[in-house]
C-alpha cells in the first residue's frame, strides 16, 4: 500500500470495514482510521476477567441484503432463535409463536389473550404486505408511523400494546412506535424471510463473506488489528 491512499476510512466499524472490504474488490487502496483499541464498533465482543461482554445488539437477521452479500455465515456458526417470542402478562408468560415456521406452537397462540383471533388473521394480512415487491416497492410507499400504519391494518389496541409496542418498541427503541412506517415493514420482512441467529461465543468482525486469500489480502491493506493506525 502507498504512503497515500487512495481513500481513508473515519471509523472501523461494520460501515467503514464494509467500505474497506468494496475498495479492496474495486482494486484501490485505502487507510482505516480508528480511535479506539480495536475494529468492530457496535459490534465487537470484549474479553473481560474471563467474560464475554458484547457490545450493542447482537442479534442478526439473516435476510439482511448487505449480511448475505459480506459475511461467512458458515464461519460465523451461528445459532438459531426459537422463532416466536414469550410473552408476559398478568404474571403468566404465553408463547407467540411464528404460525409458518412452528404451525402446532401457532396453532396454540390462537387462545392465548395476545390479542383477538381477529388479530392474529391480520397477521397473515401484514406478513404478505411486508414481503409483496421488492425493497424499493417498500421504500417508496406512502409514509406514516408504525403505530398509525398497525391501526391502519385494523390491530386492536390490545395487540398493539402486548406484541407489537414491546417488541417492536424494542427492536428500534421506541415504544411509543413514532419510527417509520417503512423501517417497521422492512424489520417485519426481515424477520419473516429470515432467521435470527447470534454466533455461539463471539462477533469476529473480520469475519467477512470472502475466501482466505483475499482476506489475507484486507490484512496486508492494512485492516488487521496488528496494522492498525490508531488516531491520536
Amino acid at each position: 500500500m502507498s504512503t497515500q491512499p487512495d481513500v481513508l476510512i473515519i471509523g472501523g466499524g461494520l460501515a467503514g470495514l464494509c467500505c474497506a472490504l468494496r475498495l479492496h474488490q474495486s482494486g484501490l487502496s485505502f487507510q482505516i482510521l480508528e480511535a479506539s483499541d480495536g475494529v468492530g464498533g457496535r459490534v465487537r465482543t470484549d474479553k473481560v476477567e474471563g467474560f464475554l461482554l458484547d457490545r450493542g445488539f447482537q442479534v442478526l437477521l439473516t435476510a439482511y441484503p448487505e449480511a448475505r452479500k459480506v459475511l461467512d455465515y458458515e464461519t460465523l456458526d451461528l445459532r438459531p432463535f426459537y422463532p416466536g417470542a414469550l410473552i408476559r402478562y398478568k404474571n403468566r408468560f404465553y408463547r407467540f409463536a411464528d404460525p409458518w415456521r412452528r404451525p402446532a406452537d401457532g396453532l396454540l397462540g390462537i387462545f392465548t389473550p395476545i390479542g383477538s383471533f381477529a388479530d392474529k388473521l391480520r397477521i397473515r394480512k401484514l406478513r404478505s404486505h411486508v414481503l409483496a415487491g421488492s425493497l424499493s416497492d417498500l421504500y417508496n410507499r406512502p409514509e406514516t408511523t408504525t403505530l398509525q400504519a398497525l391501526r391502519k391494518l385494523g390491530f386492536s389496541e390490545n395487540m398493539i400494546d402486548r406484541f407489537f409496542r414491546p417488541f417492536i418498541g424494542g427492536v428500534f427503541f421506541d415504544p411509543s412506535l413514532g419510527v417509520s412506517s417503512r423501517m417497521f415493514e422492512f424489520g417485519f420482512r426481515m424477520f419473516s424471510m429470515g432467521i435470527r441467529r447470534c454466533p455461539p461465543v463471539e462477533w469476529e468482525p473480520f469475519q467477512i463473506r470472502l475466501p482466505p486469500d483475499c482476506l489475507k489480502g484486507l490484512y496486508e491493506q492494512r485492516l488487521g488489528l496488528n496494522r492498525f493506525r490508531k488516531m491520536e
